[in-house]
């Protein structure tokens, strides 16, 4: 394959003169680093069965060794990254990769359709209760996952939405419940429309967008973070067209009168755009004080302003984002990076203020423009709300069965990718011509 040379090296110091299958291996380096297939043997518990990978490979290893393909020495890489495949498999049990996680998760999947088509104006409680569960539960994950803890993430826009209507249906449930009259109704109506234009607009179409919102059944990281995107647009499917079903059967907490009087979507301040508006700018203005003027852009950040290596500890949501192929985006078509500086960027996330306020611009235009075309359109019609939320269900689950397509087919010739590539690293540099990264 021809490589394509590039005189000038980057900022770093760094040469950008890489061939294209250099660029795709540290693609794949990265992908198995935010798909969690990097692992060490401290991570596994100690009462985990083996899962023996060996035989997956023991007929490639085999033939080649018949061949004479290896040098003296290669033998014992070779039996190091077959080690490293087992470590993966056994990775992917102790992340809940078996029958009975992936059974709870089918079974949720099937209570939540059955409560939203017979019971609809209780969805709000079921979404309540699982969210106590699902939500503590992630963070849990979040806040032991390596290399990098992912506590931050719950600064995020949706993270946000769903803390707010967690404590908001809370409050209410509790003031039913001992006969307060704590929240009044006007506040009551403010919430209702702010949270009709994200949760119909933002979260809506953040479940078309992005990538990492999949049904994977097994996964409860995976299904938190399609119940947070989901599950609000579906609740608020049911306070729109079975309001009345709601009040029927829980009278003392909800006082649904100002969607008889008819609510308008556009105009004054008292609009559901403008309060939907108004709560999106609320969170925004937190997150930018929190990234720019708390350090969150340097948290994850491998290099210090005086080039030393850090200790990076924490990752925020911005720099998953960048690493995903935001930053080779942005780098190719509004900075003018090539796309080996904009690997070197994803692996060290080196990335600067203003890689920051382009993410934020483009969040805020995406955002807004969700609030007001999608959220509009569903408020104004079922049949676009049903089309929607079917729009997001069968990508979900086309996104999963990709996922798990990776799992059964692609994903160890990944981390043989990889694993060959670290391997040779360690070995003279004449051996790192043999072409093992050509292996898949």
């Amino acid at each position: 394959m021809s490589s394509e040379q590039s005189p000038e090296p980057s900022a770093d110091g760094v040469p950008v003169a890489e061939s294209e299958e250099e660029l795709d291996l540290r693609s794949s380096m990265l992908m198995t680093q935010d798909w969690n297939l990097d692992v060490d043997s401290e991570e596994l518990e100690d009462n985990l069965t083996t899962v023996d990978a060996r035989q997956k490979f023991k007929n490639l290893v085999r033939t080649a060794i018949q061949h004479q393909t290896f040098k003296k020495g290669e033998a014992d890489t070779v039996r190091r990254i077959i080690d490293h495949i087992e470590l993966v498999s056994l990775k992917r049990s102790a992340e809940g990769f078996n029958k009975i996680n992936f059974s709870i998760g089918v079974l949720n999947c099937f209570v939540i359709c059955w409560v939203l088509g017979a019971y609809p104006e209780h969805i709000w409680l079921l979404y309540l209760i699982e969210s106590y569960y699902m939500i503590p539960r992630k963070f849990y994950n979040m806040w032991r996952a390596k290399p990098l803890n992912q506590a931050f993430y719950y600064l995020d826009f949706c993270w946000f939405t769903n803390f707010f209507a967690m404590a908001t249906l809370t409050a209410i449930l509790i003031s039913g419940i001992f006969g307060l009259d704590a929240i009044q109704l006007g506040f009551r109506e403010v919430v209702f429309k702010a949270a009709m234009g994200v949760f119909c607009g933002v979260l809506v179409c953040a479940n078309l967008a992005l990538p990492f919102v999949a049904c994977l059944f097994h996964d409860v990281n995976t299904m938190t973070g399609l119940f947070i995107h989901l599950m609000p647009p579906v609740v608020m499917y049911t306070f729109v067209w079975y309001n009345d079903r709601i009040v029927e059967a829980w009278p003392s907490l909800f006082n649904l009168t100002y969607l008889e009087d008819g609510l308008a979507y556009f105009g004054g301040t008292d609009s559901i755009a403008t309060c939907s508006t108004a709560f999106y700018f609320t969170w925004w203005i937190i997150y930018v004080c929190f990234m720019l003027g708390g350090g969150g852009i340097d948290l994850p950040k491998k290099f210090k302003p005086d080039g030393n290596p850090a200790n990076p500890k924490y990752d925020t949501v911005f720099h998953s984002t960048m690493r995903d192929g935001v930053c080779i985006l942005l780098g190719k078509f509004l900075r003018g990076r090539s796309r080996a500086e904009s690997l070197t960027l994803m692996e060290t996330n080196m990335f600067d203020n203003i890689d920051f306020c382009l993410y934020m611009m483009f969040h805020m235009i995406a955002s807004l423009s969700s609030i007001y075309v999608s959220g509009f359109l569903c408020f104004k019609s079922i049949i676009f709300f049903r089309l929607m939320l079917g729009a997001s269900i069968v990508i979900a689950v086309l996104r999963g069965a990709n996922r798990y397509t990776y799992y059964t087919t692609k994903m160890y010739s990944r981390v043989l990718r990889k694993e060959f590539a670290e391997q040779l690293a360690l070995q003279s540099g004449n051996e790192a011509d043999s072409g093992y990264t050509r292996l898949t």
